[in-house]
């Protein structure tokens, strides 16, 4: 994944204002998670799935789907 994409996932979570989006990691995990907060290296989400919340790299996110936006690998 470039920096890019990386920065288009990180610009759509900001911007998802409370609504619940699909994420994807490179481990190959999907989950319904919904922004809570970010630091400079991590992004904190909350995973409907599992009512958890959840920590993870920015760069360990591969892909997210909000609305009618696909961002990177979508599956």
């Amino acid at each position: 994944m470039t920096k890019t994409q990386q920065n288009k996932i990180m610009k759509a979570i900001r911007s998802s204002k409370g609504r619940f989006f699909g994420l994807y990691t490179k481990a190959g995990e999907a989950l319904n998670a919904q922004f809570v907060s970010e630091s400079s290296q991590y992004v904190t989400v909350y995973d409907r799935n599992a009512k958890d919340r959840r920590k993870f790299a920015k760069t360990s996110l591969s892909g997210l789907k909000l609305s009618d936006v696909k961002i990177g690998a979508v599956s």
